[in-house]
């Protein structure tokens, strides 16, 4: 079942972008994957665990760059400024961080929802305390969660296009806050 289950996530990813998670249905998506509205709920239990579902889908698709961009032997701080780029949307109406601004008051109110987004949430948290506890940053998980909460708040502002605000002048702000020692790239 992974690649009807793929190309299932694939469809739900298009739907959420075209139409957001309040208009899709579960009777379109399985039009157009061509199965039952039940057949989807038995493999995926609800819209909001669809949700979920394409968010982990997406995160992990990003997660398989974060490796390999993680692994280059390059500066801390050059791989900062790269985990910032991963991290942020790529463009006004980012079709993940739709899904992530989509996510945040299902969290709220499912229980079931909030251990598993969590997780999501604290694997970005994680990698980049890790790298800075490589580079013998004190109170690594500290900065890492100033920094992560920072880009979580630039991120609405460019997913919703605040004019003036680039990817770039975001990075600066989050590589403001290493320790000078790290900050070996040049600031834009």
């Amino acid at each position: 079942m992974d690649r009807p289950r793929e190309r299932v996530l694939e469809v739900a990813w298009d739907l959420l972008i075209e139409r957001g998670l309040a208009d899709l249905t579960l009777a379109e998506l399985g039009r157009r994957v061509d199965t039952s509205p039940g057949h989807l709920l038995y493999y995926f239990g609800s819209k909001d665990e669809l949700l979920l579902e394409t968010l982990r889908w997406s995160e992990e698709q990003l997660w398989q760059r974060w490796t390999v961009m993680r692994a280059e032997p390059t500066p801390v701080g050059e791989r900062v400024r790269a985990f910032c780029e991963l991290f942020l949307p790529v463009a006004p109406g980012d079709p993940r961080w739709l899904l992530w601004i989509e996510a945040w008051p299902r969290v709220l109110r499912v229980e079931p929802l909030r251990e598993p987004y969590l997780a999501l949430d604290a694997r970005w948290h994680d990698a980049l305390a890790e790298l800075l506890a490589e580079a013998d940053v004190p109170e690594p998980d500290h900065l890492a969660r100033r920094i992560c909460a920072l880009l979580d708040g630039f991120s609405v502002a460019l997913a919703l296009d605040e004019e003036g605000l680039t990817v770039a002048e975001v990075c600066d702000h989050a590589l403001a806050l290493l320790p000078a020692h790290l900050t070996d790239v040049s600031v834009s």
